[in-house]
């Protein structure tokens, strides 16, 4: 009895010890950060190798990816009636003209920012302070027939134009337009029929505007967005119009700013299928040549699809070139002229941004099934006997 026991004991701890250096050694593959040398000046492989893996005349040329992927991302749709701002909130005029707009205003003591005239008249002066102004999305109804500031704007069906005037046209340094132009057209869009006789403040130095030159900059704009800005409202990552309007707009002027949508946050998944994208990073602080392989659709021969000196922290990104866009099973990693270490992409390993072999380290990726590879996670080892 004793003996049974003892040998039920020695096979209990031989598993439990081979399940440890199981462990051990898949976080030690993954987390090196170190190239390692031979005698001679060559870098040292991970042992692991592929001696199926075929060169021909043909491995040397670079393949160019010949199907599209596209990454998965949310539906997303943003709120246009979120202003992001109280409903309320007090104006302080810094500067007339503004450095990039016609105003430099603060909004409730926050930090400055740009705003045009939503309205040609009244007008807000240099300085000016004011309280009581309602923040509203430029696609709110209210400013309607029949909302409660339908009052304030000639022609407020036009705000989609304007809209599409504040993500499509550049202004400042590289532009032919300036703020100014951009003010000229959404006044003409929304207060005409329109005669420019307010030309003081559309330049960074008043009276500055040529009435022949700049109506013409302002005119294109405006013949633009009439042409493109029918029914448009903005995306994400687009800028959206805020109006700003007065409790006393017959005597304050209202304003126009504009505020970011949030960006599309990209979905994750699990790697699902065949990994058909992926960046990688160098973490290494010296330049070398790397080269990058997969194995060309199910055969045995090598297809480059990176070559390239890298530095510390430089990308290397790859899609899969077999027909159907993946790499299939490996990416082989080739440092100056040996091989180091190789990736699996068939998702029988769960790959993902922070996976790591060496130096070599994964920041992004998709996969045909999944979309966008989640963040790596090491693999929980589980012992069990009895």
């Amino acid at each position: 009895m004793k003996q049974i026991t003892k040998l039920m004991l020695l096979v209990a701890l031989m598993i439990v010890a081979s399940c440890q250096k199981e462990g051990v050694q898949d976080t030690d593959d993954q987390q090196r950060a170190t190239l390692k040398f031979d005698n001679k000046g060559q870098v040292i492989s991970d042992g692991e190798e592929d001696k199926e893996l075929m060169f021909n005349e043909k491995s040397d040329n670079l393949a160019t990816p010949s199907f599209n992927t596209q990454l998965r991302v949310s539906g997303c749709t943003p709120d246009l009636l979120e202003t992001g701002f109280n409903t309320s909130v007090n104006i302080e005029v810094v500067n007339k003209p503004g450095t990039n707009g016609y105003f430099d205003i603060s909004i409730d003591g926050a930090d400055v920012i740009q705003a045009y005239c939503s309205d040609r008249l009244p007008s807000l002066g240099a300085d000016d302070d004011f309280i009581d102004f309602t923040v509203i999305s430029s696609y709110d109804t209210a400013i309607l027939a029949g909302g409660e500031f339908e009052d304030v704007y000639t022609n407020p069906q036009n705000f989609d134009k304007v809209n599409w005037i504040l993500n499509n046209v550049d202004i400042g340094s590289g532009s032919q337009y300036t703020y100014g132009h951009v003010q000229y057209a959404i006044w003409k869009l929304i207060e005409g029929p329109y005669d420019n006789d307010f030309t003081d403040f559309l330049t960074p130095t008043p009276g500055d505007w040529d009435s022949v030159v700049d109506d013409a900059l302002g005119d294109e704009i405006y013949d633009d967005a009439v042409a493109n800005g029918e029914g448009y409202t903005p995306g994400c990552g687009e800028k959206m119009g805020l109006l700003l309007i007065p409790a006393d707009f017959d005597n304050v002027q209202s304003l126009l700013i504009s505020r970011d949508l949030p960006e599309a946050e990209e979905e994750c998944d699990d790697c699902i299928g065949k990994v058909n994208q992926i960046t990688f990073k160098w973490d290494w602080h010296n330049d070398y040549r790397v080269r990058l392989y997969q194995r060309y659709e199910n055969t045995c021969y090598a297809v480059k699809i990176f070559d390239g000196v890298v530095g510390q922290d430089d990308e290397m990104a790859v899609s899969g070139v077999n027909h159907d866009g993946t790499f299939g099973s490996w990416i082989y990693v080739y440092v100056g002229n040996c091989y180091y270490t190789k990736f699996k992409t068939n998702c029988y390993l769960n790959i993902g941004p922070g996976y790591k072999r060496g130096v070599v380290e994964v920041v992004s990726g998709t996969s045909t099934l999944g979309g966008e590879l989640c963040e790596y996670e090491p693999p929980t080892y589980w012992c069990w006997w009895w």
